[in-house]
């Protein structure tokens, strides 16, 4: 039998010699997650090139793990072949929410926190190089950020992604920024300076920033924890728009608001 068709076919080559020193990794079903994580809450639906193109796999490998994940329910094929999320998927996110009662403990100070200052007040957690909201409180202010759970936001330049940098161990640093690596120059250079800026943020605030950088007319602060009676890291942000939610504000007010709810989260 030919070795090289025979991994191709079973996509066991290239990722088989990156985890050759462990001999229980199943790269089929490491990549049939991938494409699960590729969807994001803004996608309309996305097409096997779109995934291929994301997930760095050729496009015949997408299309049978998409055949298989839509008989299974993961994902739902639309109209034009667009795929997007199933049922299933929903399952597996809300026995995951439910597991997570600091939620329950945090909502009532972040609402608190969020209504006095006019702003989005979000707890989340780190998945690969982005950080997922898993609660958001907002004010009843007409420009607070819409952000929802599930919303993603980038480790590097957000304040609630550089908060989990600064709060994480020097192993998980190491394995973030060489899975940032992996992707390009850019991205490793981005969240080496995104550690970087949220060590010094840390040492003169006591929490992180992001003033215009995540986008130019948002501004937010974040603290990262650990959760009573949890071992995985969490960061907690407030933000809102530049216009009304000005950075003196959030340093002078907000700060010793949010370090205190993180504080009390944690301890």
């Amino acid at each position: 039998m030919n070795r090289n068709a025979d991994e191709s076919e079973t996509g066991e080559g290239l990722d088989a010699s990156k985890n050759n020193e462990d001999r229980y990794y199943i790269t089929a079903l490491a990549r049939g997650l991938e494409v699960l994580a590729c969807f994001r809450s803004a996608d309309k639906g996305l097409t096997n090139h779109q995934i291929a193109e994301r997930c760095g796999l050729p496009k015949s490998t997408v299309t049978r793990i998409t055949y298989t994940l839509t008989r299974l329910g993961y994902l739902v094929q639309e109209t034009g072949g667009r795929y997007m999320l199933g049922t299933a998927t929903l399952g597996l996110g809300s026995a995951m929410l439910a597991r997570l009662d600091i939620r329950q403990l945090a909502r009532p100070m972040m609402q608190e926190l969020a209504d006095f200052s006019g702003t989005t007040v979000s707890i989340a957690m780190r998945d690969r190089l982005s950080m997922i909201y898993v609660e958001v409180c907002r004010s009843t202010a007409a420009l607070s950020l819409s952000l929802q759970v599930g919303s993603r936001m980038p480790l590097a330049i957000s304040a609630i992604g550089r908060a989990y940098l600064v709060k994480a161990s020097e192993q998980e640093r190491k394995d973030i920024l060489s899975r940032a690596l992996e992707l390009d120059e850019m991205a490793f250079t981005a969240m080496k300076d995104g550690l970087e800026r949220g060590l010094r943020d840390y040492a003169q605030f006591g929490c992180t920033t992001s003033f215009g950088e995540w986008q130019k007319d948002v501004n937010g602060i974040a603290v990262g924890f650990f959760p009573i009676g949890g071992s995985q890291l969490m960061s907690i942000n407030c933000g809102g728009p530049s216009s009304s939610v000005s950075t003196e504000f959030l340093l002078n007010e907000v700060r010793p608001r949010l370090i205190e709810i993180a504080s009390r989260l944690e301890s």
